[in-house]
């Protein structure tokens, strides 16, 4: 039968040489300038000179090692095959091609049919035939109503962390940690998952906190208009001149949205108990000196409103808005701004964490400054004493505040002002990566993702410090020859099993 041949075609290779060095396996002759013996399901004896230890093998239908169990000829399923003829035969007549593969000139390789025959029913389910149908299948297909076709050319990127954007109707959400995000076509969903933990799983509630739209009912659209190598631009857009845009990068302690000849609303499924506009103090803008008036009036008119506002789930969070915006409860979930008018600027949108009081005045420092554009290089590998071997891994965000002169972002934390640095997260295992300095201190506290408590770093530019193993051709370590019968009799009974 097919599967004997098979069987010991795959056990042959995969047993270890009895030097455990690799080379011309020692069971086979010299056969430099003479035809190599090929094993075919007529053959029933070994070629001469091969150990006996290798002989079982090589039989037409090999005896399993003992506690093994092979069905007999009378239990296998029924197929059309005669001795495995049919699966050899090379004038057979093509089969149809499954859609959304490349039609090839024969399915045969070496005249041995394919290990995926799609016309064979599935062993997952009886009734079904194995098909790939990707090209006809509307599930997953990259949905052209929900990007602009114009900016996001071919070929178009797979397995990026904001894919729900644009397959199936766009509407499942994306995690920019520590955030939740829906886009619908009128509005954006943001949401501060809660995490809980057992022995056995974790969990996370997913709570539409936030809601932003026109309140007049000018967006109706929603497109993805650009990606980079870090994120991507959602834009928002309808029948009227307002629209909305968002860049969404994972690690940001805001979620921003620009706004153009936009009424902002925001509401929530929550009930809103408290609305307060904030005031600055002269620490919050970096200026200590009573005496440089003229630079601290310059940071208060260029810095954006600040409200904190609380909600009957017990989370409390910051908005920032620029050109400033005073909040007022329109009922009992819903804010609008006061006055009349439209708006175009940005407005920003942090939860507050565990310790509102103490990350307040952390995240007012930093308000106003957002990403508009992300990418990642790599250093030079080097040696550093004490490390060996390690490359840095940098990542680069040009904000709203650099010069429109530069291509990318040149803010130090150490001598920039903090109104002009980003404000981020890292995961836990970035941690130990980064250089010190980066790290905030005092920091933010209550910011979770699935992989752990996040950790705030301040900087247009993150750098990670990878160490390097060395990589080399022979393992470190070689296989006693005491375990090498051992693994060869369990190679061989795994191969048996896998075919039953």
């Amino acid at each position: 039968m097919r599967i004997a041949g098979f069987v010991a075609s795959v056990a042959t290779v995969l047993l270890l040489h009895a030097d455990g060095t690799a080379g011309t396996p020692a069971m086979l002759p010299d056969v430099s300038g003479k035809e190599l013996w090929q094993s075919t399901p007529e053959v029933t004896q070994p070629p001469a000179g091969m150990p006996a230890s290798y002989r079982p093998i090589m039989a037409r239908r090999p005896q399993p090692p003992s506690g093994v169990h092979v069905p007999a000829p009378k239990d296998r399923a029924e197929t059309n095959e005669q001795d495995g003829q049919a699966d050899f035969n090379k004038n057979a007549p093509l089969e149809p091609i499954a859609p959304g593969f490349q039609i090839r000139s024969s399915p045969y390789v070496n005249g041995i049919k394919s290990a995926m025959d799609f016309n064979k029913q599935s062993p997952l389910n009886s009734a079904q035939q194995i098909v790939f149908d990707s090209l006809s299948s509307t599930a997953y297909k990259p949905n052209t109503n929900l990007f602009d076709a114009e900016k996001i050319k071919l070929p178009y990127e797979t397995n990026r962390w904001w894919q729900n954007l644009v397959v199936e109707n766009g509407i499942d959400p994306i995690h920019p940690y520590p955030y939740m995000v829906k886009c619908q076509k009128n509005s954006s969903i943001v949401g501060f998952p809660r995490f809980q933990a057992s022995q056995t799983a974790m969990t996370s509630s997913q709570p539409p906190d936030w809601e932003i739209g026109d309140a007049s009912g000018g967006l109706n659209k929603r497109l993805v208009t650009a990606s980079d190598a870090l994120g991507v631009e959602v834009t928002w857009s309808g029948s009227s001149s307002a629209t909305m845009k968002s860049r969404f990068y994972k690690g940001q302690a805001f979620v921003t949205f620009q706004t153009s000849n936009m009424q902002p609303t925001l509401k929530t499924i929550h009930a809103i108990l408290k609305v307060e506009l904030l005031g600055r103090s002269v620490n919050s803008y970096g200026v200590n000196d009573v005496n440089n008036a003229t630079k601290l009036a310059h940071q208060m008119v260029e810095a954006p409103s600040l409200t904190q506002v609380t909600l009957n789930d017990g989370s409390q969070w910051l908005i920032a808005s620029k050109p400033p915006i005073t909040w007022k409860s329109a009922g009992t979930s819903q804010l609008t701004p006061e006055g009349s008018g439209t708006h175009t600027g940005f407005i920003q949108l942090a939860h507050l964490g565990d310790k509102p009081a103490d990350n307040i005045n952390v995240l007012q420092t930093y308000a106003g400054t957002y990403p508009i554009e992300g990418s990642v290089t790599y250093a030079q590998i080097q040696n550093n004493q004490g490390i060996g071997r390690s490359a840095d891994i940098l990542l680069f965000y040009k904000t709203n505040t650099d010069d429109s002169s530069e291509t990318t972002p040149v803010y130090d934390p150490k001598t920039a002002p903090a109104s002009k640095t980003l404000l981020s997260f890292v995961l836990p295992h970035h941690v130990a990566l980064l250089n010190k300095t980066a790290l905030l201190s005092p920091g933010l506290s209550g910011y979770r993702s699935a992989k752990g408590p996040l950790t705030a770093v301040a900087g247009n530019i993150i750098t990670y410090r990878q160490p390097l193993e060395s990589v080399s051709f022979e393992g470190s370590q070689q296989i006693s020859s005491a375990d090498k019968d051992a693994i060869q009799q369990q190679l061989l009974k795994d191969v048996v099993q896998s075919t039953n």
